[in-house]
This record gives C-alpha cells, structure tokens and sequence, in this order.
C-alpha cells in the first residue's frame, strides 16, 4: 500500500485554547488552596499550574498554539 499523503499517518495535534488554559490554572488555584501545601499533590498541580500560566502568558505573544499530547 502506498500512502500518498503522508499527513494522514499523524494525527492533529490538539490546540491549546488560551481561556481554558487560564481557566484550569484558576481551578488548579483553588484546589491547591484545599491541600497541605507540602504535600505532594499540592506540589504536582502547583507545578501543572505553573506551566499553564507560562502556556497562557507565552500564547498572547504568539500564533496560536499547538502541543502534541
């Protein structure tokens, strides 16, 4: 079988909209206020709140953005 079009072997990759990556830091935001602040799950959605910030903040900067899951 030959595969003309080779762009039909790799899947899209999803878009990252930039008001649901704010949105999911605010709501990281409220559930690491819940937590111990040293334990580790408040450490790991801390860290995910980081990068969404850092996504969100770079995003105003550029073309739209798109991350490979």
């Amino acid at each position: 079988m030959i595969i003309s079009d080779p762009s039909v072997l790799m899947p899209e990759s999803p878009a990252i909209d930039i008001s649901e990556a704010r949105w999911a830091a605010e709501y990281l935001s409220l559930m690491i206020a819940q937590l111990d602040p040293y334990s580790p799950v408040s450490m790991v959605l801390t860290q995910a709140r980081r990068e969404l910030t850092s996504l969100a903040q770079s995003a105003s900067h550029m073309q739209p953005l798109r991350i490979a899951a």
